[in-house]
């Protein structure tokens, strides 16, 4: 039985490491509208698309409503750019590409809520195998998260090393096709958030996985503990 139960630590360790992600992804994205604000001072970039503050916050808590899927569409997004009142703040190439993030967005949510069920059934199927379920969890959680965590550092370490290379790769391997390209002179959506608001908005998506990692570590120490288990 003891492979079995390997097994399941390692489906169990991988599936929390994978909904802590997609959880620190939706609250980086969606928790705190004042980091966007904060982002665009940074940047300049309500001097580089000519918009007003307040309208550009409206902008984005359109777009993210429409990434979460409280919003339908995003042609009916208007702004005053350059002067000009009542202006689409999104063109056709922009809506077409903010429909394929829209995807994944939606697809993470629905694949955190599968591996919230697949924890379960794992959590059960220790259970039902011979050995504590207590130490089959706190082991998960004290050991299993923390190679997860080991893998995810060794990522994050190498993709620092040249965020832009492993920024186009990341596009590649998520999109079939080339609306992500954009173009400045175009586009405002790259202007809103340009590399840089990216490497700023990684740094606070593992400022708070990393806090839900060292979570999830202290549960396991808590159980072991309260249960007196060893290893």
């Amino acid at each position: 039985m003891k492979p079995l139960r390997l097994l399941l630590g390692i489906i169990l360790s991988f599936s929390l490491m994978f909904i802590a992600l997609i959880t620190s992804i939706e609250a980086a994205a969606y928790s705190d509208f004042s980091f966007y604000e904060k982002e665009y001072n940074k940047y300049a970039v309500t001097r580089f698309v000519d918009i007003s503050m307040p309208d550009l916050m409206n902008v984005t808590v359109n777009m993210m409503h429409y990434l979460n899927g409280n919003k339908d569409t995003l042609t009916d997004v208007e702004a005053t750019i350059k002067d000009v009142p009542d202006t689409p703040f999104f063109n056709e190439r922009e809506v077409a590409h903010m429909k394929d993030v829209r995807g994944l967005f939606i697809g993470a949510v629905h694949l955190r809520n599968l591996l919230i069920v697949v924890s379960i059934i794992c959590i059960i199927s220790a259970k039902l195998l011979k050995g504590s379920t207590s130490r089959f969890i706190s082991n998960v959680l004290l050991y299993g998260t923390l190679i997860s965590l080991a893998v995810a550092g060794m990522l994050i370490f190498i993709i620092s090393g040249d965020f832009e290379k492993y920024f186009i790769l990341f596009h590649h391997m998520l999109f079939n096709n080339d609306l992500w390209m954009l173009n400045p002179a175009t586009d405002n959506l790259i202007n809103i958030v340009p590399e840089g608001f990216f490497v700023d908005m990684t740094k606070r998506i593992v400022i708070i996985f990393s806090s839900h990692i060292i979570f999830l570590v202290g549960c396991g120490i808590v159980i072991k503990k309260s249960f007196k288990i060893i290893s």
